[in-house]
């Protein structure tokens, strides 16, 4: 058996050889093939002699007036020749060049004459460039002609090495293929002569185990049906039996486990200690799942391990796969503390990881930051294309902000579109977190891609460091969420950290929100009116009512910061109802060709009876429908539009008008342009403030006011303040204007008293 092992090995060695070598014939081949194809440079450098010489004939029959030759026609042959020039750039061409100090001198001769000539080409219809082309190339042709020769001649020495190199290859193949079968053969012979020892060896194994098998059947039926994995040991912890479920759990074969084999050298020994030793441990039965002797193997395996002892001093160990139980246990854990649609952290476990941070703090001094953050306009892409759509949205979102943070950092969502970022700072300064809060806002800012629908959004981000700002997790949190208020307060795309400002401004904002009730009831609001001018007679047409809020203590509260707060309490719908009725009250005592032009906020079109009020105020005024006009803004249609269209239908049914405000501003204008024919236009005033610097706001005011002329619809230019402005608007083709170059927003007498002035402006004046 050692010899037929040792010739076994020799032969295949011999095949793992013979393989090799045939390879590397194989590769010697290829290479020899190769060179035989260089036969294509001789066609290279020949081209080159028949492009030149068409080119001579082409420039001296145009040097000779023949009308069939054109100037097109000879610069055509001469980037043709030119074009030849750079194939005999090629490797197996400047292989040529490199044997032969002649042909590099000749090509070098051919570029100079070509370079020489060029502009010559470009002027080749002057009386004498004909002939200096001719005198110039001339020379060079034979030169051409002794190259191509040349090549033919190397080319064929080259194809006659490649030959006899080919024909030592194939002897060379020959050989080894017939030592190779010669190989094969006895190969064979030694495997029938190794399988028919094989066969006798079998055969008495088979006869000595027919008695073992036939007396360990029964024991071996029992050990089989066990769920739980067995293994019987004696007293020095060797294998004495063990049944198939063991042998699975550990991936062990029966012989690596059989009977004399030391058990701790088949499994980890950390497994066999376990609470046995302790007193009343026996009592107590098998170990509980997720106590100290639950065990977890490298393949992901966890078992509860319990042995019990015999009467000759050994052990059963038994060893029971709780694997899937843990699973379970571990997905009800991961349910509880992340995000179903993204999978990230929720709430819960980032508040969880926060507390961890704040108590690492005292022991490592690792500064962290908290950045709170939420997505501009996600509502508007969840109520126009649909909460589907929203969801692959914010799993999107959740992917680029996983990869913006990095691999420390915890990044959760908390819900609906807001989201957090736990980062560890690389040092005591802000430097990496607002790298962070950058690539966050940038990453969130490119467009996104969901069902055909290109969706663009942008976030702003809050920013709380610790411990600077706090060492408690509810207190980082609100500093951070007060940081990201004030961030969306400033704009959207920007980042803020929080400072203590911005918790005096949250206590002002509260006080302010209580004045804001209290001053409702007091009566403290009043509107002043900004003249609008009809642009072809100069004349006020309309006045805008604007709400003003005269504080007691803090003076002329500005409409920035009291007309959000008021649409977020909803104390909105009390001031706009009475802002409507007020400048009703107010038109009446206007000439009856100026209108008054009345603001509706969004969130009055989400409550029902909207179309009832406007219908109570215009019968109590006695206001002619006409004269009132109602402003709103794109919002009003983003949200539950179906709705909102039917009742700007309704309002238009009593007579009045409706106008877009801030057109030009949102992404989808037009589309409701197609829904709703609005009466008026009003284009957005950053699109004026720009016309004297940016000529594609000129462009912009000119296409709206171009649009609202094609449907038969009024364009009011917002935020005129120049008579360069107002001449441009004019020519634009706007048919009505308002801005501070005609008047501020003023109360309502002097307004009333500038009617009755009967202001007249024009472009021109």
């Amino acid at each position: 058996m050692r010899f037929l092992r040792i010739a076994l090995t020799v032969v295949i060695l011999g095949f793992f050889a013979s393989a090799i070598y045939i390879s590397a014939l194989f590769f010697q081949r290829q290479a020899a093939l190769e060179s035989v194809g260089l036969n294509n440079v001789t066609w290279t450098i020949a081209q080159v002699p028949s492009e030149f010489a068409r080119l001579q004939q082409r420039v001296s029959a145009y040097g000779m007036g023949d009308p069939a030759i054109t100037e097109a026609e000879v610069k055509l042959r001469f980037d043709i020749v030119v074009n030849r020039i750079k194939t005999l750039r090629d490797v197996a061409v400047q292989e040529l060049i490199r044997t032969d100090d002649r042909a590099a001198k000749i090509l070098a001769d051919l570029s100079t004459a070509i370079e020489t000539v060029r502009p010559l080409i470009t002027t080749i219809s002057a009386p004498d460039a004909p002939a200096q082309i001719s005198t110039i190339l001339e020379p060079v042709y034979p030169k051409l002609v002794r190259l191509s020769t040349d090549a033919n001649v190397w080319n064929i020495d080259r194809i006659e090495a490649a030959r006899a190199e080919l024909f030592t290859l194939q002897q060379a193949l020959a050989y080894v293929a017939l030592g190779m079968f010669v190989c094969g053969c006895a190969l064979i012979a030694l495997l029938l002569v190794h399988n028919g020892l094989l066969g006798r060896a079998q055969k008495v194994l088979e006869q000595s185990e027919s008695s073992l098998a036939l007396q360990n059947a029964r024991f071996d039926a029992a050990l089989d049906a066990m769920s739980l994995g067995l293994c019987l040991i004696d007293g020095q912890e060797r294998v004495i039996v063990c049944n198939p479920q063991f042998l699975s759990l550990f991936g062990l074969t029966e012989a690596e486990a059989a009977p004399g084999m030391a058990l701790r050298n088949l499994i980890d020994s950390d497994l066999l200690t376990d609470a046995v030793h302790e007193p009343g441990a026996a009592a107590r039965g098998d170990i509980a799942l997720l106590n100290d002797h639950t065990h977890h193997l490298p393949n992901g395996t966890v078992l509860v391990v319990s042995r019990e002892p015999t009467s000759e001093g050994g052990w059963v160990c038994t060893f029971e796969d709780v694997t899937e139980r843990h699973r379970a246990q571990n997905r009800i854990f991961h349910m509880a503390h992340h995000d179903n649609l993204t999978g990230m952290p929720n709430r819960l476990l980032f508040w969880e990881n926060i507390t961890q941070a704040v108590h690492a703090l005292s022991k490592n001094q690792k500064h962290f930051a908290v950045l709170y953050l939420d997505l501009d306009r996600f509502k508007e892409v969840n109520d126009t294309l649909g909460h589907p759509v929203g969801d692959v949205l914010l799993r999107q979102v959740a992917e680029r902000l996983r990869h913006a943070a990095s691999e420390r950092d915890i990044v959760a969502r908390l819900g609906g579109d807001e989201f957090a970022v736990l980062h560890y700072c690389e040092n005591s300064t802000t430097e990496s977190t607002e790298t962070l809060a950058h690539a966050i806002i940038a990453s969130i800012g490119q467009p996104y891609h969901v069902d055909q629908n290109e969706i663009i959004i942008s976030t702003s981000v809050g920013i709380a460091l610790a411990p600077k700002d706090g060492v408690e997790t509810d207190h980082l949190m609100k500093n951070a969420d007060l940081a990201l208020y004030s961030a969306k307060s400033e704009g959207k795309s920007t980042y803020r950290f929080f400072s203590s400002k911005m918790d005096e401004d949250m206590q002002y904002r509260r006080q302010l929100e209580t004045d804001l009730r209290r001053s409702i009831k007091l009566g403290q609001f009043q509107l002043y009116y900004q003249p609008l001018i009809r642009l072809d007679t100069g004349r006020i047409v309309a006045g805008e009512a604007l709400m003003r809020w005269r504080h007691p203590d803090h003076g002329m509260i500005s409409p920035a910061q009291f007309i959000p707060l008021a649409e977020e309490t909803g104390a909105i719908e009390v001031l706009g109802e009475w802002a409507l009725h007020q400048a009703c009250q107010d038109a009446l005592n206007w000439p009856e060709h100026v209108r008054v032009s009345v603001n509706l906020s969004p969130v009055q079109f989400r409550r029902p009876g909207l179309i009832d009020i406007v219908k109570a105020v215009l019968a109590t005024s006695e206001l002619d429908a006409r004269r009132l006009e109602l402003e709103i803004t794109e919002s009003v249609l983003l949200q539950n539009n179906a709705v909102n269209l039917e009742a700007l239908h309704q309002l238009r049914a009593l007579g009045l008008t409706i106008a877009l405000d801030d057109f030009g501003t949102g992404y989808s204008s037009l589309s409701y342009l197609q829904r709703f024919p609005f009466d008026k236009l009003k284009i957005d005033q950053s699109f004026v403030r720009d016309l004297e610097n940016r000529p594609d706001s000129l462009s912009i005011v000119q296409s709206i006011a171009t649009l609202g002329r094609n449907l038969r619809m009024r364009t009011t230019a917002e935020g005129v303040e120049t008579l360069a402005q107002l001449e441009t608007i004019t020519a634009a083709g706007c048919t009505e204007a308002q801005g501070y170059y005609f008047g501020k927003p003023m109360p309502e007498a002097e307004f009333r008293s500038l009617l009755t002035e009967d202001m007249r402006v024009k472009a021109d004046a």
